[in-house]
This record gives structure tokens, sequence and C-alpha cells, in this order.
């Protein structure tokens, strides 16, 4: 771990489980107590984020190094440029996915763990790691509810990329749970947190703060509450 004066709280898992809205949640908690905090996540970088959000799922038909590549550079861009000197600046940096998820992401696809991980060598190693955890069945659920269908998901978003299905509802469940298993292997192997999503976002969030509380209490003032009078 670098020496610091802030932190870094990384969450990952998969798309939709609601990751950038409890790294808001987290943000807007630790700027109630005064404390300074940035966001950033995949595909962000002056170098190449808009490249990476004009392919589109494009991307998704690139081959599995090359697509492991795009993002990494991606991901050192921003560590050069807005991520470490944020860092050193003694911010909560707050990442909405990391290394894990792209990686995790990857090894489905055949790519050894092994050479995706150096992709990412010299980067700050998490002060939290949250894995947000959701049933693959929920998770499709709450895709359904949100987009009325599977039709905006690419193949590679659903897993008909590795013929775990014959439509795009068995292959993403499907899909899901092999990631859902993986994610959960990897929490067992390092210092991350698994946190439910089952729930409401606040009581999510309150499991969430639980976690990382540990690493920015040292940094936290108390909330100053007024009555809106001058005395």
């Amino acid at each position: 771990m670098m020496d610091h004066p802030g932190r870094l709280i990384v969450f990952e898992g998969p798309d939709h489980v609601g990751r950038s809205t409890h790294a808001r949640f987290v943000k807007e908690r630790l700027e109630a107590h005064g404390v300074a905090s940035v966001t950033f996540g995949l595909a962000r970088s002056r170098l190449l984020g808009e490249q990476i959000k004009r392919e589109g799922h494009g991307i998704h038909d690139y081959g599995s190094r090359t697509r492991a590549l795009l993002y990494a550079t991606d991901l050192h861009d921003q560590l050069i440029h807005e991520i470490i000197p944020a860092y050193r600046a003694g911010y909560v940096v707050i990442a909405d996915r990391y290394t894990i998820t792209p990686a995790v992401r990857e090894e489905m696809r055949g790519t050894p763990l092994s050479w995706l991980q150096g992709l990412y060598d010299g980067a700050p190693e998490p002060d939290a790691t949250i894995i947000l955890d959701i049933g693959p069945r929920r998770l499709l659920d709450r895709i359904l509810y949100a987009q009325g269908g599977l039709e905006r998901l690419s193949n590679y978003e659903c897993g008909l990329d590795l013929g775990l299905g014959t439509t795009s509802t068995t292959s993403f469940l499907a899909y899901q749970k092999k990631m859902r298993k993986r994610f959960r292997e990897i929490a067992s192997e390092t210092d991350a947190h698994i946190i439910s999503t089952n729930g409401t976002p606040l009581e999510v969030h309150s499991r969430v703060w639980d976690a990382i509380h540990p690493v920015v209490s040292g940094m936290l003032e108390p909330i100053q509450i007024t009555n809106g009078s001058d005395e």
C-alpha cells in the first residue's frame, strides 16, 4: 500500500447491481462529514474514455486481451492524471469498478488471471473493496423492470459468446451464476467485503458504511446540525 493521507474505496460487482448508486451515497455521506472525495470508473480517462464509449457494444466484439488492454490503459491514465494526485492530496477516492470486475469478465473468456493481474501492476491497493452481491434471477428482474427486456444488452453482457445458453435469458442467468461464484471466491481469498443487496437502498448503504467506516473514521468531522438561528 502506498504511503498516503487519502483512502481508496472500490466498488465491484456485475452491471446493474447498484455500484454507481452506492458510490454516490458514500461520496455524499463523506462530504457531509467534511471529507473531500472524488469518484472515477471505467471508460472515463481523457486518453481513451470517449473512444471506449463511442465503441459502445462494439468493444465487446474485440478479442479478450485487446479489450483487457484497452480498459487497463484507461485505468492507468486515470491513475496518473487524477486518482493518485487526489489520493496523495488526502481525498477519499471512490472507484465504480477498479481491477476485479474487468479481470473476472475476461477470465471467464479464457484469458489467464495472472496475465490480467499483470496489467494492473503498480495500481494502488484499495483500503476497502466492496463487492455488491445479487442473485442472478433478482438481477434479471431488476434489468427487466428498468429496461423492459434484455434487448439493450449485448451478447457479451448476456454471456452468449460463451455458449452458456440458447436464449439471452438462459445465458444471462448462467453467466451471472458463474460471475457471482467467482466474485465470492475472490472475496474469500482477499480482504474484500461481500455486501448483500437485499433490502432497500438505504439498508444496503448501511451495510456498505459499516464495512468502510474503519478506514475513514479518522477523517470524519462531526455533522453540524443547526436550528437555523444565529445564536
